[in-house]
């Protein structure tokens, strides 16, 4: 178990690193030396985004419009020596001892990050490239429809480009895919049938069957973006045809032939499921959870602290119970959240506008309190927004989208309504705080307009335990604002929380203790809210990404250790603004070096 003395420990000390400031400009009133490695990290990362363009159209821009990124094993390789090779310079170029205390910190987040990726190298082959919650098959649909805009007739032929480019990326993912097999790794036996239904999915409609009475996903999209430009009638429907042969001769045939892998080697694949069973599996998952919680956490430690969190908050629930005068076990009250209509939206669209709606209501009336609790706010708007049907059996129950650097797209706080008795009203608060404010897009939001943060911070990835422990962190500060009036809206925040704690148990459970699936299935249902077919696609989702859901809950029990140690320390002098300020003033942090900004600046 981990106790609240050890997760403190794990934080190194503040010794002599400072509290990066804020919002100083990057080299501002410092010497050529931090003006120098400032830039050495900008010429890092634009030869990075030139490389991706994907990366380049989630941050709104368009270089490499008509292309798509190189996912090739050989990219792979080349992409580790240019770090190596990145972290040489840094090293020959920028010693510590002629950097500001600022510059010396950034320094040590770019050195961390990259050894990261050098280290993760090893593992390329067991992350399964596709699981019944994403990968590219599904992954770059969605981009394309939500992040390629079609502004003029050359970025639609860019689109166009893009769909006849779908055969030379899906040939790389199979690469990765039989080299996977090659090292003795696939996904279970169980993942395949509805991998290839989602890949059919994408190829069902029109123009795939031209009596079909819906278009296929990709196809609507370009198809309704084009139409949208207004273009001369002759003009529009050049390029709608030139759309309609690339998803014929693009995407159809990488489809199919990701489908055709997939049904072959679906016998080949192995019943069982765990990371335990992989080769080196019980290493890999050591590395997973290090990376997933940035601390040097055991499986065992993990998984006592998730049965201590169940039992504690079973008790905070059982309070709920008898504030609303409930007569029963705990599963009978669980039954009862289940089972009753009034806990749900109408099974209708009207339901499911209802429900958006709503959370529309909470995100209003918690903005218009933020100013108690932050000084750092986003510019940046958010939107909600239902799930696409094409991928609503391939996505969580729900999930944040950050918003372009250049205002051009919201964050967008995703609910996927396919099952509305899997999104009961009681949950909806605290979903919302979590997804969108004060959760992941105050944290995202704010990172990517931090000034004088370099780009490689702002909108670098990693350190969930960071990330995902904020967002749940500020499922309780909604709590502490006096939000979550009603008791059941209370028992939902509790629900979720509980949810977080049950990870801890299921993800160690099924990685580390080969637990099989239908055990953490029956874990799931016993402790928690859950009806069985949301515990299934949360079970699949662990089994897909080993260590991920391990970050949530402790990255929240962190958070909240830091907050209390930093108000014992300061006593009256506390102040939670600028506590968050230390939280969110430099996006995402490894948890030991987020441990050392609070501290530095509880003593500052």
């Amino acid at each position: 178990m981990i106790s609240r003395r050890h997760l403190l420990a794990l934080g190194g000390g503040t010794a002599a690193l400072a509290l990066l400031p804020l919002p100083a400009l990057a080299g501002e009133g410092e010497g050529t030396a931090d003006a120098a490695l400032y830039a050495f990290f900008a010429e890092c990362f634009e030869r990075d985004v030139a490389a991706r363009p994907l990366r380049a159209m989630q941050l709104g821009r368009k270089t490499g419009y008509d292309q798509l990124d190189d996912i090739s094993e050989a990219r792979a390789s080349a992409d580790r020596e240019q770090v190596r090779a990145d972290l040489a310079r840094l090293a020959r170029d920028f010693p510590d001892a002629q950097l500001s205390p600022t510059a010396r910190l950034y320094a040590r987040l770019f050195r961390e990050r990259g050894q990261d990726a050098i280290d993760d190298f090893r593992w390329r082959h067991h992350q399964y490239p596709l699981t019944l919650v994403g990968g590219p098959h599904t992954n770059l649909p969605v981009q394309l429809i939500n992040q390629h805009k079609v502004e003029s007739r050359s970025d639609a032929q860019a689109y166009i480009a893009r769909l006849r480019q779908f055969p030379r990326y899906f040939g790389q993912l199979l690469e990765r895919l039989r080299l996977a097999e090659q090292a003795g790794i696939l996904p279970p036996r169980y993942f395949f049938p509805d991998l290839i239904a989602t890949c059919r999915n994408q190829i069902t409609g029109r123009p795939f069957q031209a009596d079909a009475a819906a278009e296929a996903p990709l196809y609507a999209d370009i198809r309704t973006k084009i139409e949208k430009l207004a273009l001369p009638a002759e003009e529009g429907a050049d390029l709608t045809a030139a759309a309609q042969d690339a998803m014929l001769t693009g995407v159809a045939p990488a489809y199919r032939a990701l489908i055709t892998w997939l049904q072959e080697a679906a016998p080949r694949s192995n019943p069982d499921h765990g990371a335990w069973r992989l080769p080196e599996g019980q290493a890999f998952y050591a590395s997973c959870l290090k990376r997933w919680t940035s601390l040097p956490l055991t499986a065992a430690e993990v998984h006592q602290t998730g049965l201590a969190e169940v039992k504690r908050i079973h008790g905070e629930i059982h309070a709920i119970m008898r504030q609303v005068n409930f007569t029963g076990s705990l599963q009978d009250f669980f039954d009862h959240t289940r089972k009753e209509d009034r806990f749900y939206f109408p099974d209708t669209p009207e339901g499911r506008e209802a429900y958006l709606r709503q959370a529309l209501e909470y995100t209003d009336a918690i903005r218009a309190r933020l100013d108690d609790v932050f000084n750092l706010k986003p510019k940046a708007p958010m939107e909600v927004r239902a799930v696409e049907a094409f991928r609503e059996k391939s996505t969580p129950g729900a999930f944040y989208n950050a918003p372009s650097p250049d205002g051009s797209r919201p964050g967008i706080f995703y609910a996927n309504l396919s099952n509305i008795r899997a999104r009961p009203r009681y949950g909806l608060e605290t979903l919302t705080y979590h997804e969108g404010i004060p959760g992941h897009h105050m944290q995202v939001a704010i990172a990517q307009e931090l000034p004088g943060v370099p780009d490689f911070q702002k909108f670098g990835g990693g350190y969930s335990a960071y990330g995902e422990g904020w967002a749940l962190y500020a499922e309780l500060l909604g709590k502490e604002m006096g939000f979550f009036q009603d008791p059941y809206s209370d028992f939902g925040r509790l629900s979720a929380e509980l949810w977080r704690a049950v990870r801890l148990v299921v993800d160690t459970g099924l990685h580390a203790k080969r637990w099989d699936r239908q055990q953490a299935i029956d874990y799931f249902v016993a402790n928690t809210p859950m009806e069985t077919g949301g515990a299934a696609r949360e079970v699949d989702r662990y089994i897909g990404w080993p260590g991920q859901a391990t970050s949530y809950k402790i990255g929240m029990i962190k958070i909240l250790e830091l907050r209390e140690a930093a108000r014992r320390r300061m006593g009256d002098r506390f102040d939670i603004r600028g506590f968050h300020d230390a939280v969110l003033r430099n996006g995402r942090l490894p948890l030991p070096l987020l441990a050392e900004q609070v501290e530095a600046w509880s003593k500052s």
